[in-house]
């Protein structure tokens, strides 16, 4: 039997808002994914790419990675695949920083092109394994549809797959891929996602999930699974489906409020981002008060960071249809029925008394 840990997209280096804290955090969260794999005793640990959110990463954390991947160097044969964030573009840059790692003997890798392959023996069974880096889907197909299988054990490694899954052949055993962030897994097809080791994008990732993919194949070709979710170890609070539309501004104030309220971080510091929906008009969109919102929410939440995401749109002032321009009456009963104004009622009633034709 041959077990396969599967992590990917740490992007060491991010720093989402700006944030210099989440440098930081984006190493913590590869450690603990590193040392959650290593928990269950694999022989194959792969990272599938985007190690680095940048070809140039800066020298705090390539040591951090080197220090992390010797303390793995006799333990495990680690695997990792040059995502499209490790690979320089230009002429003035032409290695990815994991040709250093390479030729410290602490990884496996495509070398200085996109593909490679190689076999190794595990609980005396040989295991083949396929790596593309991130290269053009024309060249991917080339290399997933050009690679030989020996009939035993084989394995297909790529940053990503861009090609439907009933086209990828049968004769590989497990297909690991990363590139999308958020955790996916088809055991029928047997191709596995885990998603970011970290959040990185977060608009991209508040609804999706991280995973640790851990793969056994047995000596007959068949696949178990175990998965183990990864959470960022920073705490981040997401308020979705909050809906203004049609709302005046203060009520749209106040909904904003209300939701901030009911938040109870679990954590120190938490990242608070809050997606206001819905359609309004250009005179509620004017008297949404963002910084106030904000100050209130920092006051009692004490995040790190909170955003509120203007996710709303603006439909600009309110057409109203008027039967009889020149009959003032007529005019101020149907604006009053149409943009449903709440003081409506209460001017109605004043109307005749207003326009001099009260008995």
């Amino acid at each position: 039997m041959v077990r396969i840990a599967h992590i990917s997209d740490s992007h060491l280096g991010c720093s989402l808002f700006q944030l210099t804290e989440r440098r930081e955090d984006a190493r913590k969260c590869l450690k603990k994914a590193v040392d959650m794999a290593m928990q269950h005793s694999p022989d194959i640990l792969v990272h599938t790419g985007d190690l680095f959110h940048s070809p140039l990463p800066q020298n705090d954390d390539m040591i951090f990675v080197i220090e992390l991947f010797k303390e793995l160097k006799d333990k495990v044969r680690l695997i990792v695949l040059d995502g499209n964030h490790d690979i320089p573009y230009g002429y003035r840059y032409n290695f990815s920083p994991l040709r250093g790692l390479e030729i410290m003997e602490l990884i496996t890798s495509t070398g200085n092109g996109p593909y490679s392959t190689f076999t190794e023996e595990f609980d005396g069974k040989e295991v083949q394994m396929h790596l593309v880096s991130w290269t053009s889907k024309h060249q991917f197909e080339y290399f997933l549809n050009s690679a030989k299988t020996n009939g035993g054990i084989s394995l297909f490694f790529a940053h990503d797959i861009p090609v439907m899954k009933e086209d990828l052949p049968v004769h590989f055993n497990y297909y690991g891929c990363g590139h999308k962030h958020n955790f996916w897994l088809d055991q029928e097809y047997d191709i596995g996602r885990p998603g970011s080791t970290c959040i990185v994008n977060w608009n991209r990732e508040m609804t999706g999930k991280k995973k640790l993919i851990v793969v056994d194949i047995d000596n007959s070709g068949k696949n178990e699974y175990t998965m183990q979710t990864l959470n960022d170890v920073r705490e981040f609070k997401f308020i979705t489906g909050l809906d203004i539309t049609g709302m005046g501004t203060e009520e749209a104030n106040q909904t904003v409020t209300n939701s901030l309220s009911r938040l109870a971080p679990k954590k120190k510091k938490p990242i608070i981002i809050v997606e206001v929906n819905g359609l309004i008009d250009s005179e509620t969109e004017r008297g949404i008060k963002r910084k106030e919102l904000i100050e209130f929410g920092e006051k009692k939440l004490d995040p790190l960071f909170l955003h509120i995401e203007p996710n709303w749109q603006c439909m600009g002032p309110r057409n109203v249809d008027l039967s009889e321009p020149l009959n003032v009456e007529k005019s101020v009963i149907e604006y009053m029925e149409q943009t449903k104004d709440k003081m409506a009622q209460e001017i109605l009633e004043s109307l005749p008394k207003l326009l001099g034709s009260e008995a």
